[in-house]
């Protein structure tokens, strides 16, 4: 109940921006000469293509928490149509700073790149984090004892990583191959505020200082109207991950990843969304890697396991031009995480939210949505799209 009076302060406080947007004090810029409404699109065109943007965090696992993003909108190049069908987003630099109530932060920066006519598309990023949570375990049971129901581990990890990806597109296709690489240079530490029982699993010797490093070959297919918040079109993505000493990490294990998004318009407004992701993990993992349910409504790391499969569908009904209510609702299966003393777990989660279209030119949308898992009703501020 206490995650949903904060929803609704924060969808009234959200719901009054454009309102307050219309102030005349706005230079012209902001407003949208097609329908005289609020939108950034111009602005991140222009030579002045910054956005600020708050953070406000309600990952479950983390708890509430503030920051800021400040990203410039590098102006993107007209293509030939005849020669390049496809569309060119546009290049991105940003910053980012932000902190929860369970002292959980991060900053550090990064940029994506598009070149060569969108031939080439490159994504950097480098971060410190500490990240402060609770751990379920992979084959850990759900409870200690008769009476007593598990309710994880405490423990921080912190540390620094840097992220580099690069995609090569196949000619004048929406095929790209590409290959990436992770190196995370960090310490944990586990607060045992429960007594072990013989069905809590806890990792060995994951205390102290520790590098987790790999690198991927993927192929994946960008079909959707727009990297921001699609509403037709197809993406696509098959990852082969590698980890070990070879790349400069303490840990010998690879990941096969799948994903898949399908956008189908209803109307010029309304789209459904089609989610599938998969992630199959074998070798000697640290505990934060393990594939995990990712849903709105379930918290980071919640049901992990070697085998993870999540499926959710999406419908954002198009109510004005701008404004959209949106309906999602997914479900996800683990095996190799054990709760209730089996050895494999299936989760629902579901909710509501709305949409503002911010930059019309861009298919750039934000908003608010309200998500009910199998443990506690949480709500997510989404800039972009959720997925």
């Amino acid at each position: 109940m206490l995650r949903l009076q904060h929803a609704l302060r924060w969808l009234l406080l959200i719901a009054a921006m454009p309102a307050v947007a219309s102030a005349s004090w706005l230079p012209e810029i902001f407003w949208d000469p097609e329908d005289g409404m609020f939108d950034t699109s111009r602005y991140l065109a222009s030579a002045r293509g910054f956005l600020p943007v708050p953070i406000v965090i309600t990952e479950p696992a983390v708890g509430y928490g503030l920051g800021a993003a400040v990203s410039y909108f590098h102006a993107p190049k007209e293509l030939d149509r005849e020669q390049h069908p496809h569309t060119a987003p546009p290049s991105i630099s940003f910053g980012f700073g932000a902190l929860t109530e369970n002292e959980t932060y991060g900053y550090g920066g990064g940029h994506f790149g598009v070149w060569k006519d969108d031939h080439i598309r490159y994504l950097g990023m480098i971060a410190d984090t500490s990240i402060n949570a609770r751990y379920y375990g992979v084959n850990a049971g759900a409870s200690i004892g008769p009476d007593y129901q598990f309710n994880g581990i405490k423990f921080n990890l912190e540390g620094d990583f840097i992220y580099q990806r690069i995609q090569f597109r196949l000619k004048e296709t929406n095929w790209f191959i590409g290959g990436s690489y992770l190196f995370f240079d960090a310490t944990s530490e586990f607060g045992l505020d429960v007594q072990p029982g013989p069905r809590v699993i806890i990792p060995p010797a994951f205390d102290g200082s520790f590098r987790s490093a790999g690198a991927s070959v993927f192929v994946a297919y960008s079909g959707a109207n727009t990297i921001f918040t699609p509403s037709r079109g197809t993406e696509a993505k098959l990852e082969w991950r590698d980890y070990g000493d070879t790349w400069g990490g303490d840990f010998d294990y690879r990941v096969l990843a799948g994903e898949l998004r399908k956008y189908i318009p209803f109307g010029e407004y309304s789209h459904l969304g089609v989610r599938l992701d998969g992630e199959f993990l074998d070798g000697d993992a640290p505990f934060f890697s393990y594939p995990y349910i990712k849903l709105r409504g379930i918290p980071a790391l919640r049901y992990e396991g070697e085998a993870v499969v999540t499926a959710e569908l999406e419908y954002l009904w198009g109510i004005t031009p701008r404004w959209s209510l949106v309906a999602f609702a997914g479900a996800g299966h683990a095996r190799g995480a054990a709760r209730d003393n089996t050895k494999e777990v299936t989760e629902f989660a579901g909710g509501v939210g709305f949409r503002y279209r911010l930059a019309r030119l861009l298919g750039l949308q934000a908003g608010l949505d309200v998500a009910v898992g199998p443990e506690d009703t949480a709500f997510y501020l989404i800039v972009g799209k959720a997925w």
